[in-house]
């Protein structure tokens, strides 16, 4: 008797969201967010890296360094991709209003922040603010004007009509170092509160490994 093969909670959610962007008016989408498309594929850049999408299935592919494409099953990179496509109900995209703040604005109730998560990536990051500007232009990043005195402060397209803003201080012997990701105040209209978790963890992934290269 052949064993059965074990899917994850994170798989099953996946296909779950790939079925759920099925439901939605491609055509739509593609003209809310000006998205190239065929008659088989919808493409877009998430974080640099190309992405299509089934118009038949709703599969998410990225494309490779050897420029093959491969499925993506991702969680965090996957529920941020139809959440961005999916969640703006108008006809056509939200607007930026260039107003920034951190996740905590967004919260409803008790909620969590944020601090933990990106602690132990301030860690790491450590005494590499040049390695971390030339990760962060990897992923497509332009660096700003230094803010609030940061050794790094970098916009980050996640897409072409979606930023974050990163902002890190390095250490030194009295403090330790700050790492805060920033969103545009209208960020909610763009994605669901809990998606900015999935979008944040992906980005300092990311950012992790190029700085590892």
């Amino acid at each position: 008797m052949e064993k059965e093969m074990v899917i994850s909670n994170y798989d099953r959610q996946v296909d779950i969201g790939r079925r759920i962007f099925m439901e939605y008016n491609q055509d739509k989408i593609i003209r809310k967010f000006h998205l190239l498309s065929d008659h088989q594929w919808i493409f877009l850049d998430y974080l640099n890296t190309p992405y299509r999408i089934s118009r038949t299935d709703g599969t998410i592919e990225a494309c490779q360094n050897n420029n093959r494409w491969l499925e993506c099953r991702s969680y965090d990179t996957v529920m941020t991709i139809y959440d961005l496509l999916c969640y703006a109900k108008n006809e056509t995209a939200p607007t930026l209003c260039g107003e920034w703040q951190t996740i905590g604005n967004f919260a409803v109730g008790s909620s969590p922040g944020t601090g933990m998560f990106t602690k132990k990536y301030a860690k790491q990051f450590r005494n590499s603010a040049e390695k971390l500007k030339a990760a962060c232009k990897k992923l497509g990043g332009i660096m700003q004007k230094p803010m609030a005195r940061a050794d790094v402060t970098c916009l980050i397209p996640v897409t072409s009509f979606f930023p974050v803003l990163l902002q890190f201080w390095d250490g030194d012997e009295e403090f330790e170092p700050e790492l805060v990701l920033l969103w545009d105040k209208n960020s909610n209209q763009f994605l669901h509160f809990e998606t900015m978790f999935y979008l944040q963890g992906d980005l300092l992934d990311r950012i992790k490994n190029k700085l590892e290269e």
